[in-house]
């Protein structure tokens, strides 16, 4: 009989006849006694949730990789999230149709975005409509005129901090650079930094009008 199972030791669901069960999770590696095992419906699209494996005592061990216990960051921060990403173009039209048509992406110009060079919101896939009511999707970028950043550098991702100043000096102290010092852009704080490898960022500040009731805001 074709089942639904899920591994309690790491959450990875999988299907598999009941006959013929693998001898170890296909994530983890762990044996079947660790198995939970439901009649499977190819009609019904959900997946079976248990709850993840708590720290058997003592401090999470981010080494430990038989099963890497989740992160919980600290309320009332964001601090280090990696939020969107950033692809610049030269040409937009062509930019805008590669995108959609190699990736199924949808892509639609910012609000008051400036028609001659547009910043453009990637959607890249389904999403909840209440995390980026905007753009719901995975993950979402942008595409921007390359002859809008200042850098040179093709900053290729966004990451929230909680204090720009701050972060920027802790990037200088490990061998980091600013690239471009606090700047405003539609009502929101960034900056553009280089990591001590050479990788361009921008880091966009944890607005003052965030509530922490937010699903993105959650701890975990």
């Amino acid at each position: 009989m074709l089942k639904l199972y899920t591994c309690y030791k790491c959450c990875f669901p999988f299907k598999a006849d009941d006959r013929n069960l693998p001898p170890r999770c296909p994530a983890c590696n762990c044996g079947p006694e660790w198995f939970l095992g439901e009649p499977y419906n190819p009609e019904e699209k959900r997946r079976i949730h248990v709850d993840p494996p708590e720290p058997e005592e003592g401090e999470r061990d981010v080494f430990d990789i038989s099963y890497h216990v989740a992160k919980r960051f600290p309320a009332g921060t964001r601090n280090g999230r990696l939020r969107r990403f950033v692809f610049e173009y030269t040409d937009a039209p062509r930019a805008r149709r590669d995108y959609a048509e190699l990736l199924d992406w949808d892509i639609v110009d910012c609000e008051g975005t400036d028609a001659a060079h547009p910043e453009m919101f990637c959607a890249t896939g389904p999403g909840n409509p209440n995390w980026e009511p905007s753009v719901p999707s995975f993950i979402y970028g942008f595409l921007k005129d390359a002859s809008t950043d200042p850098t040179g550098m093709a900053p290729f991702f966004m990451i929230e901090v909680d204090n720009i100043e701050e972060t920027a000096a802790r990037a200088e102290r490990f061998g980091g650079r600013v690239l471009r010092g606090r700047y405003e852009a539609n009502g929101q704080q960034y900056a553009v930094l280089a990591d001590s490898e050479g990788n361009a960022f921008y880091i966009w500040e944890t607005p003052a009008t965030v509530t922490w009731d937010e699903p993105e805001s959650q701890g975990g």
